[in-house]
């Protein structure tokens, strides 16, 4: 049995897995939240398919494709099989809804499998998640959580989350930490798309009436927060976080602990727009003589401070919380929530 279903059906049904047939590159670029991937084609499959029907003729890369896609058939119907035992559904996508998602919808659903194909396929998705986040983002309250560099914000909100408190972390869904050092020890490339439908995945599963999040500029990286969630941010309530000296060189450590001094060049290089060149020297002379404790003492009091004064002038804060350590900072936290009566 095969029929094609929206995405806001999907929504709607239980039981299910989306799986994306489009190559390894693509799905980890531009994924949906909850999909695996079964790759039709593989990433240079695809490219030697694509550049014959550009250069030679359709004929032919149909014939190189059918080829490509009969020696991994065996693969991939182990994988849908084992699916099938686990979901009721079994819901194949591709870039627009054509002919790969098709195909595969098509030939599972003659073998007698309860699929569907997503109509207009990725593409259709994307176009969803941009109209109804802003419809998802209604109604949550954001308590906004500020600091300086290194104060921990990040491990904080991270505990908070495993105790069960509704955290958005931006930053992580953004894969960048939002500094010139940002990108440093992040496994993936950012993506747009993805920081969307991550955003847009947690609005659609938070079932509290709150958000806990960090402050964040507008831009993350190279990605933008929705209009809708970064005004949610900045009309929050917002609480002010400082800790000592001490404890945010500890964390800044342990941050960039598995960064490459060659990495960390590259980031102090882009620092060196906005600091003195005598400043520049010096900071690159310490990193040099791996005196990092000293490097982030310096950057933490010679740059990062002053420019956050700015944000910090922003903002008139609901409430100011202090601690020594990562602990007692949630307890902070989770103090405030309880006075406003966002937790019994």
């Amino acid at each position: 049995m095969s029929n094609t279903i929206t995405y806001k059906e999907v929504l709607e049904l239980d039981n299910y897995i989306l799986i994306d047939v489009r190559t390894p590159k693509e799905f980890a670029r531009e994924p949906i939240i909850g999909a695996i991937n079964i790759p039709v084609l593989l990433d240079d499959e695809r490219v030697t398919v694509g550049t014959t029907y550009v250069q030679q003729s359709k004929e032919l890369a149909k014939e190189i494709g059918i080829n490509c896609i009969s020696k991994r058939l065996p693969e991939i119907f182990k994988q849908v099989q084992e699916l099938s035992k686990k979901y009721r559904r079994l819901i194949f996508y591709c870039a627009r809804g054509g002919m790969r998602s098709g195909s595969m919808s098509a030939l599972f659903g003659a073998l007698g499998y309860r699929v569907s194909k997503l109509e207009g396929g990725y593409k259709a998705y994307r176009e969803y998640v941009a109209q109804n986040t802003p419809i998802a983002n209604e109604g949550f309250k954001y308590i906004v959580l500020h600091g300086r560099t290194g104060i921990g914000k990040t491990k904080i909100l991270n505990k908070l989350e495993e105790l069960g408190y509704p955290v958005m972390d931006l930053e992580k869904m953004a894969d960048h930490k939002g500094s010139f050092f940002g990108n440093l020890c992040e496994k993936r490339q950012q993506s747009q798309k993805r920081f969307e439908s991550e955003i847009f995945h947690f609005l659609l599963n938070n079932k509290k009436g709150y958000i806990l999040a960090e402050s964040e500029s507008k831009r993350i990286g190279d990605a933008y927060i929705p209009e809708s969630v970064y005004d949610s941010l900045v009309s929050g309530y917002h609480l002010m976080a400082d800790t000592t000296l001490e404890h945010r060189i500890e964390v800044l450590m342990e941050d960039y602990a598995n960064a490459s001094k060659e990495e960390l060049k590259i980031s102090l290089t882009k620092v060196g727009r906005y600091v003195s060149k005598k400043n520049l020297a010096k900071y690159i002379e310490l990193l040099e003589n791996n005196q990092l404790v000293e490097l982030a003492t310096d950057l933490v009091k010679e740059y990062y401070d002053p420019l956050y004064q700015k944000s910090i002038d922003k903002y008139m804060f609901n409430e100011h919380i202090f601690y020594s350590t990562t602990d007692e900072g949630v307890e902070k936290v989770i103090e405030f929530l309880k006075a406003h009566g966002f937790e019994e």
